[in-house]
C-alpha cells in the first residue's frame, strides 16, 4: 500500500483531520515510504478572519507540509513524494498556481489545479468565474476565467507545474459517489483516491 489520499478540515488540530493532525498522519506514511496526496480546498483563503487574526491561506499551509517532509526525507529512505490539489475556484488559486515559480521551492510535491466543467465553459466563452470562500460558500472575488487559464498555461510552461486534474470528469466515472466525492489522486495522478485510501 504504497500511495494515499488524506483529507483537509480547515482546523490547527483539534479534528481529527484538521491541519496538523493530517501533518503528523502524513509524516508516517513517508517515513514508512509512501506518497501522499492531499486537497487543500477546505483551506480558508489568505486574509480571512481566523480567531482574532488574519488566515495565512493555502500556500503558507504547504510550505509548512514541504519543510516537514523535507526533514523526514534527511532522515534516509527515499525522497517523499505529494501531491497538492487546489480546486479552481478557491480565492488561493492564483496564489497556489505561482508557488513553485522558483525552481527548489516547495520541492514535495507535485502541485495541480483541480478543474471544473464551469471553469472550462467558463474559458470557452469568455466568461466571468467566481472564487469561493470554503469557509461560508460566499462569493470571495469574480474574475475572467480566461486570465485564470493563462496564468496557468504561463507557469506550466514555464516548469511544468502546475498540472491540470479534471473534477467532474473524475467523479462522473468515480464507482463509489455514495461514498466519497473525489478531490485528490496520489503523488505522480495516476490513481483517484478517497479519503484514507491507498493506490
Amino acid at each position: 500500500a504504497n500511495c494515499f489520499v488524506l483529507p483537509i478540515e480547515d482546523d490547527m488540530g483539534k479534528n481529527e483531520e484538521g491541519i496538523f493532525s493530517i501533518l503528523r498522519k502524513a509524516v508516517l506514511v513517508l517515513q514508512s515510504g509512501g506518497g501522499v496526496g492531499f486537497s487543500f480546498e477546505n483551506i480558508r483563503p489568505k486574509g480571512d478572519m481566523a480567531g482574532r487574526g488574519k488566515a495565512t491561506g493555502v500556500v503558507s499551509f504547504l510550505k509548512v507540509f514541504d519543510t516537514a517532509f523535507w526533514v523526514i526525507g534527511q532522515g534516509g529512505g527515499r525522497r517523499s513524494a505529494c501531491m497538492a490539489v487546489l480546486p479552481v475556484w478557491h480565492p488561493d488559486i492564483f496564489d497556489f498556481i505561482r508557488s513553485k515559480k522558483e525552481e527548489g521551492v516547495i520541492e514535495h510535491f507535485n502541485i495541480s489545479v483541480g478543474m471544473t466543467d464551469e471553469f472550462m465553459e467558463a474559458v470557452l466563452h469568455d466568461r466571468d468565474f467566481n472564487l469561493i470562500n470554503p469557509r461560508d460558500k460566499k462569493v470571495w472575488k469574480t474574475i475572467k476565467a480566461r486570465k485564470l487559464f493563462s496564468e496557468i498555461v504561463e507557469y506550466a510552461h514555464h516548469n511544468g507545474e502546475p498540472g491540470m486534474l479534471f473534477l467532474d470528469a473524475a467523479n462522473r466515472d468515480n464507482p463509489v459517489p455514495h461514498q466519497y466525492t473525489l478531490a485528490a489522486t496520489n503523488p505522480c495522478g495516476e490513481q483517484w483516491l478517497g479519503p484514507y485510501e491507498n493506490c
